[in-house]
């Protein structure tokens, strides 16, 4: 492995450590929507499934977790929330 791989591990590592706490600040009904979206990468009828809600309740639990997580990270967290969740 190159330096510039390690690197960019490290970068995910921290990144990931980074979102984990903005997560685990979140209302635990978002921080579940989220979680199942991004990390278990679930369709918002699965999510919905699993949270025993509607779609829309994901869809707002979504949105409202973004949103938070934006405004407490930064406008990167939602970003960075898509790359390294995969």
């Amino acid at each position: 492995m190159n330096q510039y791989a390690t690197v960019g591990h490290r970068e995910d590592v921290t990144a990931r450590d980074w979102l984990e706490t903005g997560l685990q600040n979140l209302p635990a009904r978002q921080r579940d929507a989220l979680v199942l979206r991004y990390y278990e990468a679930r369709t918002e009828t699965e999510a919905a499934g699993i949270l025993g809600c509607s779609v829309p309740a994901v869809k707002r639990r979504t949105t409202h977790g973004l949103r938070r997580l934006s405004s407490h990270l930064g406008p990167d967290a939602v970003l960075l929330l898509q790359r390294v969740a995969r």
